[in-house]
């Protein structure tokens, strides 16, 4: 099984917010949790700005008022990682799952870190944690992940698994799809990978996608196989504009 890209940085799965960037009304009447949420709301929105003092002022705040509000912590870690601050940025990761150690959201963020410090075990055993939970709304993206996980440690048939449970979930994940069909055409099953790639084709066309040198030489080798010049010369010419360089050695493989 081919691997998608050699450095893959994995996307934490992030909070959608409604908030605006203002402070919450601080009301007698609300609960110290609603208090956290807010402030944390408050933080994201600020961190999305690139504000990192505001956002780890009112995170300081939300965690003032509860101590054991996960998300607060999650999302600072998330802050100091941005900052390239990876000792702290673990800290509160593992403080997020101290408070809240059943949460698969966490599990999934705090392994998306461990992965991009190429601490592959340990990413792929927090990654492996968060995938348990059947109720997990980002499940499908988690599998992903831990695909891409096993990937790094060359473990191809768990990281298969993850791949195609990813699918079966409904996921949609472009790599997941990428990495099957390669597997597939690699087994000589053209035509089940040629299904797993127009779901991905699906995917660039209605802008959820883009195409990566990968996914192109698949084109490339897919169009052959079934005997489809023109979308072989579609795939080539955009293999040769898009990535040169990949163009140049894939080339080169096939003299």
């Amino acid at each position: 099984m081919h691997k998608l890209i050699k450095v893959i940085k994995l996307v934490a799965m992030f909070w959608m917010l409604k908030a605006c960037a203002v402070g919450p009304s601080d009301s007698n009447q609300t609960s110290d949790r609603e208090k956290a949420k807010k402030f944390t709301d408050v933080a994201i929105e600020y961190f999305k700005t690139g504000d990192n003092v505001s956002a780890r002022s009112w995170l300081q705040k939300a965690v003032n008022y509860d101590k054991n509000y996960g998300r607060a912590y999650s999302v600072l870690a998330t802050v100091f990682q941005s900052e390239k601050e990876d000792l702290l940025a673990e800290k509160y990761f593992k403080k997020s799952l101290t408070v809240e150690p059943k949460s698969a959201m966490f599990r999934n963020n705090y392994g998306a870190f461990l992965f991009g410090q190429k601490d592959y075990k340990k990413a792929c055993a927090q990654l492996e944690l968060a995938t348990q939970d059947p109720f997990y709304n980002a499940r499908a993206s988690a599998l992903s992940n831990l695909g891409r996980c096993y990937e790094a440690l060359n473990e191809e048939n768990k990281a298969g698994d993850a791949y195609q449970r990813s699918v079966n979930l409904g996921g949609g994940d472009s790599f997941a799809l990428i990495n099957i069909a390669q597997s597939l055409l690699s087994s000589g099953e053209v035509f089940k990978a040629n299904v797993k790639y127009t779901q991905f084709i699906q995917l660039v066309t209605a802008s959820q996608a883009i195409h990566s040198a990968e996914s192109l030489i698949l084109g490339v080798r897919l169009a052959r196989r079934n005997g489809d010049s023109s979308s072989m010369v579609t795939y080539s010419l955009l293999l040769e504009n898009l990535y040169p360089n990949q163009y140049k050695k894939f080339k080169e493989s096939l003299q």
